[in-house]
């Protein structure tokens, strides 16, 4: 192992070794810790009350005892209304238990049917055992029974104390330490900034107000969403005659805070209520449809435009934390498996050692747009550069969709074709994909696409794509460059100055203003020399020179030809068209000797040259 090797070793191991001592923290301190993380998650959400009570003029003591009074207000009075409920629910419990004896009889019938007749049959013709068969109990015999045990009051209430001790011991020490938290929060919160972000007090604080935004938001979000459902599921079961719709909402509402189990579990207790509340099926299966269709709107319609990227959670990152922090800590774990993955991932976008956890978790995309048109590419995977592209130009003009994801991904191609990294393989479907992708985002749009069509063989074996795409342009329009007689002035030339990079900013530039129904035509130097379309010169109105070379340099010496070739048949302007890629210098090389009367540093620039509605 090389001396630069040996210290990477060590590091790996040493975050190996800390990943593993943090993992055993959190599973061994689970009784410590689940307390105080529910007590830090009900202070997030109390902390907005808090602030907007100060603002009336209390101190934070004050507006803290306030902000806990109102809570156990609320809280008192949301269980005294279920209490009602609950009690008048067991007024009708004899006739519930009849009702769920008799379903439970039907589908058992329903679902066993002959084999359950069967095999009480084989029950009966089983033969008694001789022994049972002979033996009868006297009639002085006494056969045994057990006495029922019967407990004090203080042993009942002993063994009532020992089952409640546990949770409201940790109700306890929950609401103990949120009164602390919410006191000292001012005092809590810069120790935190002074430990995490040591002398970069400004680091720490963006980090700390991005962790505290987000957690915000998504605990406002949700409580409104659970809030509204509760609401509607009330009503829609109070219209259709299901008992106490209360309780069931209330308990939707709640369990609709754990994901993925709790709202499941409040639809299946709502519904055997509906199945005993009444002999027949209408009820429950009325029931099941109301909360289904809820959960749908709830998750699929309001989520959605109301949560946007708030908390920057990939959704499959929201599942495995669910699986994770559900099996470590429980349902607790369950309950606070999103806020605990979103501190995650902020941590991982503000500390650079962490960074990775925002690649996982989060909901930024790994690789760019240009990324995945390369990748995709030379994979041969068309479908997805097709199904990228027509997102992207839902939104986007088809010059911007060249500008930020064509052309970076050809340079991307070009920086490994010159390293010798792609193989022919890798080429023949790059070249495939491309010239199929542009047949369908920028072909003719007069002339229906067709997939899977027979098509001569490629036109980019050459690796000169430019030219490439144009040829296979002109074969698909029947080499018909433009109209026979165009008009003075409506034809825009695109001019390649002779690299491969130009010719292909050339093709593009050109395929974008033939789709929006204008006569663009895509010259190389030489066929603007001896053109072989001499009338398209004389009805030239605009002319983009794409790349402009050094002036002493032979391709610099054919370009000035190229110039006076146009200039002497007409009075075209001319725009130099140089797009920015990266960090690329878009600025013409010093000494330059031609005069243009523009410049435009991007093909959706060049584009509002020639079409003024497009500015």
């Amino acid at each position: 192992m090389s001396s630069a090797e040996h210290p990477r070793g060590e590091a790996l191991a040493l975050r190996i070794l800390a990943a593993a001592a943090i993992l055993g923290l959190i599973v061994l301190g689970r009784d410590v810790l689940v307390p105080i993380a529910l007590a830090a998650m009900a202070a997030f959400v109390l902390a907005p009350v808090v602030r907007q009570i100060r603002r009336l003029g209390l101190g934070q003591t004050g507006a803290s005892l306030l902000t806990l009074g109102l809570v156990a207000l609320l809280a008192v009075g949301v269980a005294g209304v279920l209490a009602l409920q609950l009690a008048s629910l067991s007024n009708n419990l004899p006739r519930y238990q009849a009702h769920l004896q008799d379903k439970v009889q039907a589908v058992r019938q329903l679902s066993l049917g002959p084999l359950g007749a069967l095999g009480d049959l084989g029950l009966r013709l089983t033969p008694t055992p001789a022994a049972s068969r002979d033996t009868v109990p006297g009639p002085l015999e006494a056969m045994p029974v057990d006495a029922p045990t019967v407990q004090s009051p203080t042993a009942l209430l002993t063994h009532l104390l020992a089952s409640l001790w546990g949770p409201l011991g940790t109700i306890g020490v929950v609401a103990l330490v949120l009164v602390f938290l919410l006191l000292e929060q001012d005092a809590l919160r810069d120790r935190l900034l002074r430990l995490a972000g040591g002398q970069d007090l400004r680091a720490a604080t963006v980090a700390f107000d991005d962790a505290a935004q987000r957690l915000s938001r998504y605990f406002a979000s949700q409580f409104a969403v659970n809030a509204g459902v509760g609401l509607v599921t009330w009503a829609l079961l109070a219209a259709i005659g299901l008992p106490q719709p209360a309780v069931w909402a209330v308990l939707a509402a709640l369990l609709r805070f754990v994901p993925y189990v709790g709202y499941p579990a409040a639809a299946l207790a709502a519904a055997a209520m509906a199945a005993a509340a009444e002999p027949g099926w209408g009820l429950a299966g009325g029931t099941l449809l109301i909360l289904a269709v809820v959960e749908l709107v709830a998750a699929n319609a309001v989520e959605p435009n109301l949560y946007g990227h708030s908390t920057g959670l990939a959704p499959f990152s929201v599942v495995v934390s669910a699986i994770f922090w559900g099996a470590v800590w429980g349902p607790v774990g369950l309950l606070m498996s999103t806020p605990l993955t979103l501190c995650l991932v902020v941590a991982g976008r503000h500390v650079p050692a962490l960074s990775f956890l925002d690649l996982l978790l989060g909901d930024t995309p790994a690789l760019t747009l240009a990324q995945r048109f390369y990748q995709r590419s030379i994979t041969g995977n068309l479908v997805e550069i097709v199904a990228d592209a027509q997102a992207y130009l839902k939104k986007h003009p088809l010059a911007r969709y060249f500008d930020q994801v064509a052309l970076p991904a050809f340079e991307l191609a070009r920086a490994d074709f010159e390293a010798g990294l792609i193989s022919e393989s890798q080429q023949a479907k790059a070249r495939a994909a491309i010239q199929e992708l542009f047949d369908t985002i920028a072909g003719d749009p007069t002339r229906p696409h067709r997939r899977g069509r027979r098509r001569p063989p490629s036109v980019l074996e050459s690796g000169r794509i430019g030219l490439g795409l144009r040829q296979a342009r002109l074969q698909a329009s029947g080499w018909r460059p433009g109209p026979e007689h165009a008009p003075r002035g409506s034809v825009t030339l695109c001019l390649s100055s002779g690299s491969i990079r130009s010719e292909l900013v050339a093709e593009l530039l050109v395929r974008v203003l033939c789709h929006q129904g204008l006569d663009a035509r895509h010259f190389t130097l030489d066929e603007c020399v001896t053109p072989k379309d001499p009338e398209a010169l004389d009805a030239l109105g605009l002319v983009f020179l794409v790349e402009l070379p050094e002036a002493d340099s032979p391709q610099g010496h054919r370009v000035l030809q190229a110039l006076g070739v146009i200039r002497q048949r007409g009075l075209a302007r001319l725009v130099l068209l140089r797009p920015r890629i990266g960090n690329a210098d878009t600025a013409p090389p010093p000494g330059a000797p031609w005069h243009f009367d523009a410049s435009a540093d991007s093909l959706e620039a060049a584009v509002a040259w020639v079409d003024p509605k497009a500015r």
